[in-house]
């Protein structure tokens, strides 16, 4: 049986709580000098406990004082259930009720209340303090929790609190298994002999002895040596357990409370948080931009709360917050936060994670809220096409499981349902998804426009430069791939390396006609001396003319030259005719052949080597495979 559960404390300051922990377990979770010699809890105190079952349960004991809510809140995450402590002398407490608050906005749905201190009151005093905590309770996830009325210093009561333990957590689901794992740190101290040791409750995935971890954020390498579970060396741990884990080549002063220890792909810090927000009734509104204390995991974060769509947030309210932080965290979908205002400092609110990134959301964008709210169902289909939509770029594997934080699993189920909405583009190493929506086309109709009006006397724009301007990510062999599934009746042509809408056709006016036509006599007259550019530009605008002559066939430029058609033509029936005698050609007989210049005939046989008519050997041109005639192959080297 898998010892895969955290019990929590919480309660007002010297209600017992500590005392509780000691009777039910024979752990002294107080381990600071201060914290013997003041009698309360400052800091986390851990400990376990043996259920009637068979099954051991962690246990974190956390503080009572406000000025330590800080702590509590570091020990609360990853809790399955929570021991609400109340001492029967004084019934509920300022502390009681953030406490309680707390446990509410992190998501904490099961628990026990314990009465304690029984053996101060009696029977009257204990029913009047029943009383005070069933109304305190009212409308709560404790309103129907069992209560438990106990004595530390007696043990009247522990006998019965075992068992009520045992049947709340006997239904207790197993926690889910994602493509990650990470534990946030709750405490870090150096043990003799064996360096530093890191503890937490395991939220995701798995650790063995010999892992390779990182810590984040800071992103620093570290090799786990060790693994205990409630004080037993372990060769794994399993999500839901509380972690003791030696590290090897690390120090104690790299590592603090607040970092998680990350083993997997797909999670990095981020900045920004967006999620649900809950005002808590007893608050003050909370108006955009607000300086607030952000709690998630084992941390606190400084940052600005900006609502979406809204201007502020009333007490009892609700709302769509993006949380820009001043330090990045690493957060996970679903993970719950609370909020504590800047000054004075009291729990205000909080609520549930929706997604982590590195950019600013748009607060008046119906689309961002609209987004936000559909990826807050966490229904896996509607992630993986909201984030394909959204930008209408394509993803990568590794980018849609770090975006929507879905397990493997999950996520190639969906995508396998998704089969007629999301393209599967092969990538470098993984494959890439697109929505099949009209928006790439729509964009790539706009950017052909676009082009052909700046660029009337060319074709269409090369395919590569497309890539860049609209897919930079999607690598040349996706877009590839891409344009094979999108172009087929989309009205968008692919002509060689390039692309153009169909309906598109180059159209010389009457005075661009007029100077192709003396271009092409300039170039015919001097087939092997050609004039040069600056003598051509004297023409007229003769760049662009160029290139559409070149890519007709009827020019072609070559070492900052442009010969006629008829001039290449001829040169290569030389070519030809020369290698039907000889073996090899050098520049000189090239150029005697043409009976032009050294400047010309060099342009035309390195048009010819790129073309595979001739292949340079030194100062030498021998026959290569492209040179074929009426007459057969080229002959061999001799």
């Amino acid at each position: 049986m898998d010892d895969n559960l955290v019990i929590g404390t919480a309660g007002h300051v010297d209600h017992g709580k500590t005392a509780l922990i000691r009777a039910l377990t024979g752990i002294e979770t107080d381990r600071l000098k201060q914290e013997k010699q003041r009698g309360i809890t400052i800091e986390l105190g851990f400990a376990w406990f043996d259920l009637p079952d068979g099954r051991r349960a962690g246990i974190v004991d956390v503080p009572g004082h406000e000025r330590f809510v800080k702590n509590m809140l570091a020990g609360a995450a990853g809790i399955d259930l929570v021991l609400l402590v109340v001492a029967a002398d004084e019934g509920v407490m300022p502390q009681t009720r953030e406490h309680l608050a707390i446990l509410e906005l992190l998501g904490v749905g099961t628990g026990i209340v314990v009465l304690t201190k029984i053996d101060l009151v009696d029977e009257e005093m204990l029913e009047l303090a029943q009383a005070d905590v069933d109304d305190a309770l009212a409308g709560t996830f404790l309103a129907q929790a069992p209560r438990v009325r106990v004595s530390a210093l007696t043990g009247e009561g522990l006998e019965e609190l075992g068992q009520v333990l045992a049947g709340v957590v006997k239904g207790a689901p197993p926690r889910p298994r994602r493509s990650f794992t990470r534990m946030p740190l709750d405490r870090v101290f150096v043990l003799k002999g064996f360096g530093t040791v890191v503890t937490g409750t395991l939220l995701d995935g798995s650790l063995q002895e010999g892992d390779q971890v990182r810590l984040m954020p800071g992103d620093i390498s570290a090799r786990i040596r060790q693994l205990q579970v409630h004080g037993t060396q372990v060769g794994e741990a399993n999500p839901g357990q509380r972690v003791a884990v030696n590290l090897a080549g690390i120090e104690r002063r790299q590592v603090r409370r607040g970092m998680v220890l990350f083993k997997g792909q797909g999670l990095e810090p981020v900045d920004k948080i967006a999620g649900r927000f809950y005002l808590l009734p007893t608050a003050p509104a909370l108006a955009s931009n607000a300086r607030v204390r952000f709690h998630s995991g084992s941390g606190e974060t400084i940052g600005r709360g900006v609502i979406i769509g809204a201007e502020q947030v009333a007490p009892g309210g609700e709302a769509l917050v993006q949380f820009r932080l001043d330090e990045p965290i690493l957060a996970v979908r679903g993970d719950r936060y609370v909020i504590r205002s800047w000054s004075p400092v009291t729990t205000i609110g909080g609520g549930e994670i929706i997604e982590a990134s590195r950019h600013r959301l748009s607060r008046f964008k119906p689309q961002v809220r609209d987004n936000l709210l559909l990826r807050a169902k966490g229904e896996p289909q509607s992630l993986v096409l909201s984030y394909l939509e959204e930008g209408n770029r394509p993803l990568s594997r590794s980018q849609l499981l770090a975006r929507t934080q879905l397990a493997p699993t999950e996520l190639d189920e969906a995508l396998a349902a998704l089969e007629e909405r999301v393209l599967s583009i092969p990538g470098e190493g993984e494959p890439w998804y697109y929505s099949q929506g009209p928006q790439l086309l729509a964009k790539l109709r706009e950017l052909l426009a676009a082009w052909h009006e700046a660029n009337p006397l060319r074709p269409g724009i090369p395919r590569e430069e497309a890539r860049v301007r609209l897919l930079p990510d999607l690598g040349a062999r996706g877009f590839s791939a891409l344009l094979t599934k999108l172009l087929p009746g989309s009205g968008i042509v692919l002509q060689g390396q390039e692309l153009a809408l169909a309906e598109h056709q180059v159209v010389l006016t009457p005075q661009q006609a007029q100077l192709r036509d003396k271009l092409l006599q300039a170039l015919g007259e001097n087939l092997y001396a050609p004039p040069e550019p600056a003598e051509l530009e004297k023409l007229g605008p003769i760049a662009p003319l160029l290139k559409l002559l070149a890519q007709q066939g009827q020019v072609v430029l070559t070492g900052g030259l442009a010969f006629s058609q008829e001039a290449v033509e001829g040169a290569g029936a030389a070519l030809r005719r020369h290698f039907q005698k000889e073996s090899q050609l050098t520049l000189a007989q090239f150029r005697d052949i043409l009976g032009t210049s050294r400047k010309y005939a060099l342009p035309l046989l390195e048009y010819f080597d790129g073309a595979g008519l001739t292949r340079r050997r030194g100062d030498l041109r021998l026959a290569g495979p492209g040179l074929k005639g009426p007459s057969g192959p080229a002959p061999k080297e001799g």
